[in-house]
């Protein structure tokens, strides 16, 4: 030792999917169970690139899965036009071109809600359980459906 301080160990760096998973939390944490949501995302999850690995999505559903104590499911590249999910909160990453989303459903304080957004790629919207979507995507729009549900639902 030459008698200097030792310096501090060097902050370990975040990989982008980390990063990306703490912002989605924060986001979830203040949507979760009240109201529809986009989020602008700083970083991008590897999951999400192109070309999409099955795995590399299971992995993104899982470590959400674990951080929410939701089960929680993750499928490809969707071009479905709208459904309506009874018990499930879903998480949508547009990951190619872009969506006119309309949303609807019962609020919180049980009034009825309706909500209209343009979501364009790399966006990521929350869709409250029991809320009923539709979509007009433009030509070559696509994106990935994290669906996330209460245990023993």
């Amino acid at each position: 030792m030459d008698g200097r301080p030792l310096a501090p160990p060097a902050p370990r760096a975040e990989s982008e999917g980390t990063l990306h998973l703490r912002e989605l939390l924060l986001f979830l944490s203040v949507h979760l169970d009240r109201a529809p949501g986009v989020m602008w995302p700083e970083y991008e999850h590897p999951a999400l690139g192109s070309p999409q690995r099955p795995e590399a999505l299971d992995d993104l559903a899982a470590e959400l899965g674990l951080r929410t104590g939701l089960v929680t499911s993750s499928r490809g590249s969707r071009t479905c036009e709208g459904a309506r999910n009874p018990a499930a909160h879903l998480v949508i990453h547009q990951t190619e071109g872009a969506g006119l989303w309309r949303l609807r459903g019962d609020r919180a304080d049980g009034g009825a809600g309706a909500f209209r957004h343009r979501l364009r790629s790399g966006e990521v919207l929350y869709i409250p359980a029991h809320w009923s979507w539709t979509v007009e995507l433009t030509p070559g729009a696509q994106y990935v459906v994290t669906d996330m549900t209460p245990p023993g639902s």
